[in-house]
């Protein structure tokens, strides 16, 4: 009963936030089909318990997945009716949704009767629509999973380049770094100023979801966080960039969880500070105390029962469908009239409110965002959301658990001051997820830090700095000029750059 009582305050939580917030985002009826797809995020966990159960008499009953796609497929009050298209679709999704016997089986049935996407695009593809010259790897980890590494190949005769390896956030892939065209994308702009430019892709995106013992069905494939991606995937891939191009150290290029995963590598196997020339954190979440973001805000009062919920109904490969399914929705409504605004307002309850964001209209967003991940990732980040924690500490998994890991109930600090790597932060004060509190906090910790950087526009958010069209002014350029300040950065080639003559095969390592 406890858990039902949780889900349905899930349910009526997410439902006044998302009436308040877009009551005034979107301006008359409409709010409580506001967080359809927010709700759909949330689904696996109340689909099969609640309605199974009869509702306190307090409480009122929970809207069903079924009554939401419902309102879609009807329409929003004052706005025109949906598409042929979107109508039919629905029509589809209330079928399966009262039919399907698992949260599993109805979203695999959902993205079988969606219009079709293209989810295949890989960074190798935009690269050369752009006119570069692109690698594909793949290499294995320590621990059995294997990685897609793709690279902005150099000109041959060009000479050696300085190796940069470009690490993406949660819910994203290396294509993040190629999404705002060919002149203003940081993986470009990089390569232009004369570095040998590798982007990864950790382990559960889209892109990397082989391993040598486990299905990527089962769910104990699933079972990792932030905490595997620095411990394993950051050391397997710097050491295969450092071994192919023959240099000792590489400059280390990333934003949100993939500055979290190169804390956690850096502190937890120090000798990897000597493999990074310098580091240039975008956004570096870790301790989130000070986050200013709705959302987390509701996820974070969730987390215990969310934990409980995902072992005893075995949901952890459920996050990938989720986030598949996302993006199928997102790139079928978004532009409806109306539904554009009410998936932005949802945005901005994570990352920040822009009125100047265009990110569900920049090419390939939709192709390649979301692109995976665990639930793992979602809840050790809200573990270090709460407010009575302290620092940036590890995996939370229980006190029973925590003892036979750690040899304590509460869960290690992670030892940021193992550190040794030259830092670089590029910060916005509109990031509501990296408040300016933490980031002091991680600032404390830091033995070498090599400077502090703002974006000078008080409205950029956590997800302006890969999404927005803005962001090769306010942070790549900026980042550029301070790694030339660098005594070890090279100067820009003279070849100028990439053409598609000099494109290259790919090459799988497996």
């Amino acid at each position: 009963m406890v858990v039902l009582a949780l889900l349905r305050w899930q349910w009526r939580t997410l439902r006044s936030l998302g009436a308040a917030l877009l009551a005034g985002a979107v301006g008359g009826g409409g709010a409580p089909s506001a967080l359809l797809l927010a709700t759909l995020c949330l689904w696996p966990f109340s689909a099969g318990l609640v309605a199974s159960a009869s509702p306190p008499p307090t409480a009122p009953p929970l809207p069903s997945l079924a009554s939401l796609l419902q309102r879609v497929r009807a329409g929003l009050p004052g706005l025109p009716s949906p598409p042929r298209a979107v109508r039919d679709t629905m029509d589809a999704l209330l079928d399966l949704a009262t039919s399907a016997a698992s949260p599993t089986q109805a979203m695999s049935r959902a993205m079988q009767i969606m219009p079709p996407l293209n989810e295949d695009v890989t960074s190798a593809d935009i690269l050369r629509a752009y006119g570069y010259p692109a690698e594909t790897h793949f290499l294995w980890t320590e621990d059995g999973y294997r990685l897609q590494l793709n690279r902005v190949a150099p000109p041959s005769g060009g000479g050696r380049r300085q190796p940069l390896l470009l690490a993406h956030g949660m819910q994203t892939a290396s294509p993040c770094f190629l999404l705002t065209g060919k002149e203003k994308s940081l993986a470009t702009m990089l390569y232009d100023a004369g570095y040998d430019v590798w982007l990864l892709n950790y382990r559960g995106t889209h892109y990397s979801t082989g391993h040598r013992n486990l299905s990527v069905n089962s769910e104990e494939f699933w079972k990792f966080s932030f905490h595997e991606h620095g411990v394993y995937d950051n050391p397997a891939v710097i050491d295969f960039v450092l071994e192919r191009t023959g240099f000792p150290s590489l400059v280390y290029v990333s934003h949100s969880m993939g500055s979290t995963s190169f804390m956690i590598m850096a502190s937890m196997r120090p000798e990897y500070n000597d493999k990074i020339l310098a580091a240039h954190l975008m956004a570096p979440a870790g301790p989130l105390h000070h986050h200013r973001s709705p959302f987390v805000g509701v996820l974070q009062g969730l987390n215990n029962v969310t934990t409980a919920l995902l072992d005893r109904l075995r949901l952890h490969h459920t996050m990938s469908l989720v986030y598949r399914l996302f993006r199928r929705l997102g790139s079928m409504l978004h532009s409806v009239p109306g539904v554009g605004a009410l998936l932005y307002a949802f945005t901005y309850t994570i990352v920040g409110y822009n009125p100047q964001a265009e990110y569900y209209e920049l090419p390939y967003f939709w192709n390649t965002i979301p692109s995976g991940g665990s639930w793992g990732e979602v809840l050790h980040y809200e573990q270090n959301a709460g407010r009575g924690v302290q620092g940036f500490r590890r995996y939370d998994h229980g006190r029973k658990r925590n003892v036979e890991m750690y040899g304590s109930a509460v869960p290690p600090l992670y030892e940021l001051s193992n550190i040794r790597a030259p830092v670089h932060l590029y910060l916005a004060h509109n990031d509501v997820l990296c408040a300016d509190k933490d980031m002091e906090y991680l600032r404390s910790q830091f033995r070498n830090l090599a400077s502090v950087q703002y974006a000078p526009d008080p409205k950029f958010n956590h997800m302006d700095f890969f999404a927005a069209r803005t962001a090769d002014r306010q942070v790549y350029l900026p980042m550029l000029k301070q790694m030339r300040r660098d005594a070890d950065a090279p100067s820009p080639p003279a070849d100028g750059g990439a053409t598609a003559d000099n494109a290259l095969p790919d090459e799988d390592e497996a």
